[in-house]
């Protein structure tokens, strides 16, 4: 039951993403509110990895997270505007590969390595970077959307509008 909540939490949190990064319009990749933040191109870069990084990590060979999450970050800049929906689906596609190996038994009793040194079990884990860090970048999405353009953002667009 854990196990499939978590599952749909991220998947659901990707397809609200994937739906607000459609509603870019082209020539605002670059907005950023002010200097030294994320610009929306590099908001949905980051969006694109974040909740399914830790968790393929937790289940790879490495032993450091800190190199292995580096190479993702290395690929993110690949997402564009054009190809955000399509790195979106792939990431959901992924979400249900990763938890395809993942037991009820793992979300409880396995010890995880969060990249500051601190462990938990992979269920709370999971809720504390792939939930929360898509829960939370998700917002500033939604928040620069609103700045940016003059679409009216309601908060059914952050918390459930996944499609129009």
């Amino acid at each position: 039951m854990l196990k499939e909540n978590l599952q749909n939490s991220i998947i659901k949190e990707l397809k609200l993403i994937k739906r607000l990064s459609t509603k870019i319009p082209a020539g605002l990749e670059d907005f950023r509110p002010k200097e030294n933040v994320r610009s929306l191109i590099e908001l949905l870069q980051y969006l694109s990895g974040c909740g399914t990084g830790m968790i393929q990590f937790w289940y790879s060979n490495e032993t450091e997270p800190r190199p292995f999450l580096m190479k993702q970050r290395e690929a993110a800049p690949k997402l564009t505007l054009d190809n955000a929906s399509a790195i979106f689906d792939e990431q959901i596609a992924l979400v249900d590969t990763i938890f395809a190996r993942i037991t009820e038994e793992d979300l409880e009793n396995k010890q995880v390595q969060y990249p500051w040194g601190a462990t938990d079990t992979l269920g709370v884990a999971i809720t504390e970077t792939s939930i929360k860090w898509l829960t939370g970048y998700k917002m500033q999405l939604f928040l620069y959307l609103k700045l940016a353009t003059d679409e009216a953002f309601t908060t059914p667009d952050l918390w459930r509008k996944t499609e129009d």
